[in-house]
């Protein structure tokens, strides 16, 4: 498998803030690579919240991850801020794939990036379910 051209931080249409933490950090003074994840789901549930103003832990449909994939391009360290940027890839029935790439304040090449596919479900059924169309809309502005 080849490796892709990297995004530039300008492909991205919603951005989060994330602060690194000391404990962030592995034996060799970068953020660990489990990190990288967390990174990319608090840039979902934040884009969730904000731009789809969806109520995660309520709402009548909620979404599971089916996917997720990481490229690791540069290390990130804590004290660093990162910024995480968020573009909706694919847009299905029940389905989306956001594109994330994670940034720091030395370039406008992410220092990981990937993918995250969320599968909308109904909460009472545990059954894939249509995309609700307010969320739709957010989903198509953010392409």
């Amino acid at each position: 498998m080849t490796d892709p051209t990297p995004a530039h931080r300008a492909d991205y249409r919603f951005f989060s803030t994330i602060q690194t933490r000391w404990s962030d950090n592995d034996m060799f003074g970068h953020v660990n690579n489990v990190e990288y994840y967390r990174f990319f789901e608090l840039a979902v549930c934040e884009f969730m919240m904000r731009a789809c103003e969806i109520d995660l832990l309520n709402a009548p449909v909620f979404t599971f991850v089916a996917e997720s994939l990481c490229r690791f391009r540069r290390p990130l360290s804590w004290p660093h801020t990162v910024t995480a940027g968020l573009r909706v890839e694919h847009l299905g029935t029940s389905s989306v794939r956001y594109g994330i790439g994670l940034f720091d304040d030395s370039s406008d090449l992410p220092a990981a990036e990937g993918h995250w596919v969320h599968v909308f479900v109904d909460r009472e059924n545990q059954r894939p379910t249509a995309i609700p169309e307010t969320v739709r809309a957010v989903f198509e502005r953010h392409r």
